[in-house]
């Protein structure tokens, strides 16, 4: 067997291997990727962000859905009140966790988030 040629049946005895060794590590490794892969999808979306601002506006500073669009910039209310029903709890504890979360969001898909 030369370099540039792949020995499958090793490499699926080795993976077998590997998983009869340490079933859980991998069920582990598998979980947190699919708990990566959930919170990414759940990131990219914008009404995330609007649910997670508004429910933090709504809950500590006592602003109706009205009020939370006009501090958001959103054009109607009805867009609070869709991101709020499809997210409907919040995430983070003060709007600086939010902030903070969504300009390191914004850094780890490139995009300038300084002035």
């Amino acid at each position: 067997m030369t370099n540039q040629n792949f020995d499958l049946q090793a490499a699926l005895e080795k993976l077998h291997e590997e998983d009869w060794l340490h079933p859980g590590q991998a069920a582990f490794q598998d979980n947190m990727m699919v708990q990566e892969v959930e919170m990414e999808k759940k990131y990219r979306q914008k009404n995330y962000w609007v649910a997670q601002f508004s429910h933090l506006l709504m809950n500590q500073y006592q602003q109706s859905s009205h009020a939370c669009a006009r501090i958001l910039h959103q054009t109607s209310h009805k867009n609070i009140t869709r991101a709020v029903a499809r997210y409907p709890e919040s995430d983070f504890a003060t709007l600086t966790d939010v902030q903070e979360s969504l300009t390191a969001y914004a850094r780890q898909q490139g995009v300038k988030t300084d002035g």
